[in-house]
């Protein structure tokens, strides 16, 4: 009798493991963030909830870029993405937890008076007076019901104090004396009024969960079962979504960052906010997609064909959102109507001038001219770079819609680490729910019917083989 050679079961490694460091990397952002954000309270509350609203419109951007670009790769059946969709899927799934983080801004918005800080005292009433001049003889038409006032153009209307948004502010005094200086808001009351925003806000959120989730949840449908019915019920949803995305979009750049000034005149808005989140989303995932070929999960996945085609529609997104921000600037230039003008009137002053070039050099020049070359939009120390750039400005590009208000003349600078604690508490909690929906299924979609074509893998059918083989 002979003993049986014992043998043992050599331990696989998960096929979508990551770095430790990736693990460990969420929570020291969340507490770091965390620490910062609340001496940022204690040292400059106004600041503080302006800081908070431009972190979560800029990993707002990055989550909407995601869902539109799924969006997109159902509505056309393009292949590329396929290997990178489900990055894609899982930035758009954290909407609504980002619903979350904005609660304190609906708080904030209109429920108490904010104490002005660091400069906002000092806005360019000059231009205000302007404007009020081409209002003054449409706010006599409402008699004593709107009473035009200089130099009222969201401004402190008492002593530097004013409502996160102002026409909140304009509002509880309309409905307390029947009375209003604000003829910019007396004239949208239908549309900016409390209730009505605050229930635009809810539904913008459910309709974003509702559309992300179903989405995904067949996508790992179809990792199961790899049925061709899941992409056709995609599909259809992606029909409807995308018009529900444009209008979802559209109404949450306009409520929540134009709204700061809702003196302000721009149609442009929305199309200026989706070039930039599409922008800012793709090289995003780009660089989580290089993450993961050197990591493991994707190694034999992800081609350079992806990678390629993911920069060049970077690239394409970069003049796009060139032209439309000249556009928006060269319409309101060419106009001349103070109404507009005081906008980018504001942002000419102190250190404002100074981010705007930056952003106008930075925000296109730059990757244009290091993208012009095919090969470099497959060399990660060069893609790495463009993306921390990227990252950069359009950070700049979020604080030069929202921190002039508060910053008219300097300061911003300053209180820096406010923002930097706000960005670092966000994209921590983001990113351990990204981890965790990574954890939790398949790190591609690995039955879907264009996986095969993107790898490169050419699937010959049985009767073609037999027909080959006869000849």
């Amino acid at each position: 009798m002979t003993a049986k050679k014992k043998t043992s079961a050599k331990k696989v490694e998960p096929e979508q493991k990551l770095p430790e460091w990736a693990g460990k990397l969420p929570l020291f952002l969340i507490v770091l963030g965390a620490l910062l954000a609340i001496a940022g309270v204690a040292a400059d509350k106004v600041h503080f909830t302006h800081a908070w609203l431009v972190s979560f419109m800029f990993y707002l951007s990055i989550c909407l870029g995601g869902f539109f670009l799924v969006l997109l790769h159902y509505l056309l059946d393009s292949h590329w993405i396929v290997p990178i969709r489900r990055i894609a899927e899982h930035l758009s799934c954290m909407l609504p937890l980002l619903a979350v983080f904005f609660i304190p801004i609906a708080i904030w918005s209109g429920s108490e008076f904010v104490t002005v800080s660091g400069g906002a005292e000092e806005h360019g009433h000059a231009q205000a007076e302007k404007a009020d001049k081409a209002t003054e003889n449409a706010a006599e038409a409402h008699g004593e019901r709107v009473q035009a006032k200089a130099g009222d153009h969201g401004h402190a209307h008492d002593g530097g104090s004013r409502a996160f948004y102002s026409w909140m502010q304009s509002e509880k005094e309309y409905k307390q004396t029947h009375k209003t200086h604000d003829h910019a808001w007396y004239a949208k009351k239908g549309y900016l009024n409390s209730g009505f925003w605050h229930l635009r806000w809810v539904a913008i959120f459910v309709l974003w969960g509702v559309f992300t989730w179903l989405i995904r949840k067949h996508s790992l449908a179809q990792d199961a079962d790899g049925a061709a019915k899941w992409t056709r019920y995609n599909r259809k949803l992606a029909a409807a979504g995308i018009f529900v995305f444009a209008a979802t979009l559209t109404i949450g750049a306009v409520d929540w960052m134009k709204g700061l000034e809702h003196q302000w005149f721009s149609t442009m808005y929305g199309v200026y906010y989706f070039a930039g989140s599409v922008w800012v989303s793709l090289i995003t995932i780009y660089v989580i997609a290089l993450l993961m070929k050197n990591y493991g999960p994707l190694k034999d996945v992800v081609q350079k064909k992806t990678l390629k085609d993911n920069a060049t529609l970077f690239f394409a997104f970069t003049v796009f959102y060139a032209y439309i921000h000249f556009s928006q600037y060269f319409m309101i230039w060419n106009a001349s109507i103070p109404e507009e003008t005081f906008w980018y009137v504001k942002r000419e002053q102190g250190p404002w001038w100074n981010v705007g070039m930056l952003i106008i050099f930075g925000h296109f020049f730059v990757p244009f001219l290091a993208l012009l070359r095919q090969d470099v939009k497959v060399k990660p120390e060069v893609m790495i770079t463009v993306a921390v750039l990227a990252w950069f400005l359009h950070f700049c590009d979020m604080s030069y819609n929202i921190m002039p208000l508060i910053h008219e003349t300097g300061g911003w600078m300053s209180r820096i680490w406010i923002d930097l604690g706000c960005l670092a508490f966000m994209g921590g909690c983001l990113s351990m729910v990204f981890l965790h929906f990574f954890n939790k299924s398949a790190p591609y979609p690995q039955k879907d019917p264009r996986i095969a074509e993107t790898m490169g893998v050419y699937v010959q059918l049985h009767s073609e083989a037999k027909a080959a083989g006869k000849r």
